[in-house]
């Protein structure tokens, strides 16, 4: 029986890529560096904004000094996102019945999620549903990235958690697949983020569901 969901954040219970690619298009731009088709961006989603400007500049630039042009581009991206592009994100269809459901019974809910902290608590509180998490977990709080399962053993250990099969994961992208494998965790990944349901479905994840609303079917 599922005790708890812990659930992501960017493309499972809000929309985040329309923002997220913005803001990475428009970091590229400001530091005078070629841009990438979107879906060569939307293939690093998922690992955290730190590691995705890491990948996205080292395709998009030729010089020796990576690292420091990445940072400086991070930095230059912290300073802008989320907030400037506020207008971009969606609350995700179902997501507050779905939440309000689990919580009616009885259900626990966390987020575990490739954001900073203050990102995360942008988001969850403009689209009010930030009261459902009292455990959140975030991209600082772990020595490693996803699909690392750092990050997920913290959350467990968080919530008192140690019987696994209690516990179900909800994220959208191979990374976040691959992240609840590592951990042990069963996964439900729902098809609302930016990548193709045929990249999800190579990846096995335990459940595909289309919208949050589908998830009530199996806690």
């Amino acid at each position: 029986m599922i005790e708890v969901c812990i659930f992501d954040i960017g493309g499972t219970l809000i929309r985040t890529e329309d923002a997220l690619l913005e803001a990475v298009k428009d970091t590229l731009k400001t530091s005078r560096l070629p841009v990438p088709p979107d879906e060569r961006i939307f293939i690093h989603f998922g690992i955290g904004h730190l590691n995705v400007l890491r990948n996205v500049v080292s395709e998009a630039y030729t010089g020796k000094d990576v690292d420091s042009v990445t940072m400086r581009c991070y930095k230059s991206f912290e300073k802008e996102y989320p907030r400037k592009f506020l207008g971009k994100f969606r609350i995700m269809p179902g997501a507050d019945r779905c939440l309000d459901e689990l919580n009616a019974r009885r259900v626990r809910t966390a987020c575990q999620t490739g954001m900073g902290r203050s990102e995360a608590r942008v988001l969850l509180k403009q689209f009010n549903i930030l009261k459902y998490f009292p455990v959140l977990v975030a991209f600082e709080d772990a020595d490693k990235p996803r699909p690392y399962p750092n990050a997920m053993y913290l959350t467990l250990k968080k919530l008192n958690i140690t019987d696994k099969n209690k516990c179900l994961y909800i994220g959208d992208t191979v990374s976040d697949i691959k992240f609840a494998r590592n951990a042990g965790v069963k996964m439900a990944c729902v098809t609302t983020g930016p990548q193709k349901r045929e990249m999800l479905e190579k990846e096995k994840p335990d459940y595909i569901i289309n919208n949050l609303t589908e998830l009530l079917n199996l806690v």
